[in-house]
């Protein structure tokens, strides 16, 4: 919202400065963004009349003019295509600013210019505001002025401009009305806002008004004949300008006008062209409109629409159509003023991405009772404009809605906001908002005016004299409590951070990714299907459903690093992944992952020549600190599977005794090469099934004084076989001399049955009491071999 302070101060008589203002305003909750001073770099800018207008000799598309400034005559050389004898214009004189410019004699193509004709944009106006007849060319008066006249005075360019930034709730504050009253209550002033108008026997009028939709609460209507289509007065012209809006025409800009000032929107249609009759209906599927912006909009059934009875003339709260425009050749209008459901305007605003002043304040929720008020409003404004206008009486359809009343007492607010006032106090802050207030025994009965649709509870009134109180006024406290504990973090919130820290210390970059991917992306890298969660609204179809799994982010951060030449990299993220239920009111499960991308080469020394480069097994390998530090690494298991977009004899699933909690592999060659990526790894698990699972309390051991005692072992197994198989033969002789099994060599090739590699192990025996002698040695590795033998290996 853009507020002029010289407008709020035609309405209220405040003494503060602008700045003063603005911060009172941000103090009492509804925050100042900037304040903009219009005139801070204008000066010595007046007005000038057009005597002559001669041919540039040098320049086809310049003009030398002699312009009369009231002291003396310049001549000044422009460029502006609408320049001509006879018009009042803006002259910046020598010496004077201009923004960031300072106007000097200078000598264009050989002739003297003693100064500049300026266009609105010149004078720091965004060209979005400015009139359609001058974007192109200077801006000129339509009256007569004064010559020498200060333009900065005139066109009231001597004004701060407060931009505020409106929170859904306060839609109020969208107009100068319920700025009004939000400054009355921060000053304490006892001030009114006219919202009573004379009222007078109009003529008669043929209009009818129906309404076959529930999402229009109200609908109020009036002809008015005989109008002059005309630019407005500058002053309001200028008003709309400093409040973002463009002028357009008499009729238009009074709309406009009301919609900033009361904040009603309004619609003005020709009424030769509308007719007698106004119906409306939501929208039939496929019905179309060409809409004041020139598009041809295909219509929803759920969308409301203002017809003539047969064919829409508008997008109700949105925007009117082109076949009832208002133009400079329209005798005869009808003022809408209207009250649509909020919900109804918001999804037609969104379904054709086009978003008005007009939709936004029915999005947010205006007064349900101003339209009769906005319209008394509208017609007198256009009688001091056209005062030969003739007014057919209104014509509405709806009821008047009645005010909220909400009960509390002093001792509630006292102990909610944590202050101690008392109720005259209490009253005298609600007064001041202009609210109705009663005491009946401890009671207050507060009637909440309807232009504050966010107040519906006692908790809103606690607010709303918390803020007016100030902020600043409540003392701080400590919380009170009848039993205090400790902070700390719980089990799971330890973990995570341990793990990231342990991470990081190996050399992980720590990443964080968007949780919205595409819909193709949302399922890749899950070795289960689930339902996708998708947004109802996406910003784009790249983000568009909430992710499966960690990987496919991982990977979008490793591609973008790759293509900038950083090759070696290891990245984790410790991140929710979710997954939807069959109702899709549901909340979906929001799972816990640990991920990992790892490619390249680590410990590279180029100095001595030394690098190692990644592969499956240091992925495993780091994967498994996490299994180590849950004391969960003797039930873990491998089995080998075959994923989209994972090497097909590299990747496999990761099994907690029985429980599958994630995968580890290879990306697929033909994956790698669509991103542009060398041989990467990757592993990821749901750290929140492992938890729910590990019951493990940590028991601590004394590290065995004893020697281990170690054998190898090569044999022969069948290609398709895997070391996994091997070792849970081994742990199943249930043996706690067996401490430990690990692989140490793998072959396949020359000199070996083509159906069959060779694999070679190390057993690890120990025994944490005594020293193992060479009879028990040979007596449990003698059962490992055996068990090997059945299993159907053959021993070299």
């Amino acid at each position: 919202m853009l507020l002029s302070y010289n407008w709020l101060k035609e309405l209220i008589n405040i003494e503060d400065n602008a700045y003063n203002l603005a911060e009172k305003i941000t103090r009492s909750g509804l925050e100042v963004e900037e304040v903009l001073d219009l005139s801070k770099n204008l000066s010595n800018i007046v007005v000038g009349y057009v005597k002559e207008k001669q041919k540039h000799p040098n320049a086809e598309k310049l003009s030398i003019c002699t312009v009369d400034v009231g002291e003396e005559e310049l001549q000044i050389v422009c460029g502006a295509p609408n320049v001509e004898k006879g018009q009042y214009v803006i002259v910046a004189k020598i010496g004077a600013k201009l923004n960031k410019i300072k106007i000097k004699k200078a000598k264009l193509r050989s002739v003297e210019s003693q100064g500049m004709l300026c266009s609105l944009e010149e004078l720091g106006i965004n060209s979005s505001q400015v009139p359609k007849e001058y974007q192109n060319g200077i801006f000129v008066f339509n009256k007569k002025q004064e010559l020498g006249a200060d333009v900065v005075k005139l066109l009231g360019l001597d004004d701060k401009i407060i931009d505020i930034a409106i929170t859904p709730n306060r839609a109020d504050a969208l107009s100068m009305r319920g700025i009004f009253y939000e400054v009355c209550a921060i000053y304490d002033k006892k001030d009114k806002f006219k919202e009573i108008f004379e009222e007078k026997e109009y003529e008669k009028t043929d209009l009818k008004i129906n309404s076959e939709s529930d999402s229009c609460k109200k609908y109020f209507g009036q002809v008015i004949k005989n109008v002059t289509i005309e630019p407005s007065p500058l002053w309001l012209q200028m008003k709309l300008i400093k409040s973002g809006v463009r002028p357009i025409n008499s009729v238009v800009d009074i709309t406009n006008y009301v919609m900033l000032e009361y904040g009603q929107p309004m619609h003005a249609f020709d009424k030769d062209k509308l007719g007698d009759k106004i119906l409306i209906r939501e929208a039939f599927d496929g019905e179309k409109i060409i809409t004041l912006d020139g598009k041809e909009r295909e219509l929803k059934n759920n969308e409301l629409v203002i017809t003539d009875t047969q064919i829409p003339v508008a997008i109700a709260g949105v925007m009117g159509g082109e076949n009832t425009e208002v133009t400079n050749n329209t005798k005869n209008i009808v003022f809408e003023s209207a009250y649509f459901s909020a919900d109804s305007i918001r999804k037609t605003s969104s379904q054709h991405n086009l978003r008005s002043e007009s939709s936004q304040r029915f999005e947010k929720g205006i007064d349900p009772n101003l339209q009769k008020k906005a319209l008394n409003r509208a017609v007198e404004l256009l009688k001091e404009i056209c005062p030969n206008i003739i007014v057919e009486e209104e014509v509405s359809i709806g009821s008047h809605l009645k005010e909220e009343k909400i009960e509390v007492t002093s001792n509630y607010l006292n102990n909610y906001i944590g202050i101690n006032i008392t109720t005259e106090e209490i009253r005298k802050i609600l007064l001041s908002l202009n609210f109705k207030v009663e005491e009946n025994d401890d009671k207050l009965i507060v009637e909440v005016p309807t232009r504050r649709s966010d107040i519906k509870i006692k908790q809103d009134l606690a607010e709303e004299v918390a803020r007016l109180y100030g902020y600043d006024n409540i003392v701080s406290t400590l919380p009170k409590f009848s039993k205090s504990t400790k902070g700390g973090l719980t089990y799971k919130q330890k973990l995570i951070k341990n793990l990231r820290n342990l991470y990081i210390n190996l050399g992980f970059y720590d990443t964080i990714n968007y949780s919205l991917l595409s819909e193709k992306e949302a399922t890749q890298f899950t070795a289960n299907r689930h339902n996708t969660v998708k947004l109802l609204l996406p910003m784009s179809n790249r983000h568009s459903h909430l992710r499966q799994s960690l990987i496919p982010g991982l990977l979008k951060s490793l591609q973008y690093n790759y293509a900038r030449k950083n090759e070696n990299l290891k990245l984790l993220e410790i991140g929710k992944v979710f997954f939807a239920k069959n109702n899709e009111n549901i909340q979906p499960d929001e799972k816990m992952y640990i991920s990992a991308v790892l490619t390249g080469k680590e410990k590279e020394t180029k100095w001595l020549k030394e690098e190692q480069s990644i592969d499956f097994f240091t992925a495993k390998g780091y994967l498994e600190l996490i299994f180590k530090k849950l004391d969960i690494l003797k039930d873990i298991s491998y089995k080998k599977i075959n994923m989209d977009l994972l090497h097909p004899g590299r990747s496999a699933k990761i099994f907690y005794k029985d429980i599958e909690i994630g995968i580890i592999g290879e990306i697929h060659p033909t994956h790698e090469r669509e991103l542009g990526i060398e041989k990467t790894y990757i592993f990821e698990i749901d750290l929140d099934l492992i938890l729910e699972n590990v019951k493990n309390k940590f028991i601590y051991k004394e590290v065995s004084k004893y020697p281990t005692v170690t054998r190898d072992i090569a044999m022969l197994i069948s290609k398709d076989d895997t070391y996994q198989n091997i070792k849970d033969i081994i742990k199943n002789i249930n043996s706690n001399l067996i401490k430990e099994v690990s692989l140490f060599d793998v072959y396949e090739g020359k000199g070996l049955p083509d159906n069959k590699k060779s694999i070679a192990i190390t057993v690890s025996y120990n025994n944490s009491e005594k020293t193992l002698t060479e009879e028990e040695i040979l007596k449990i590795h003698d059962k490992v071999l055996n068990s090997l033998i059945e299993y159907g290996v053959t021993i070299r």
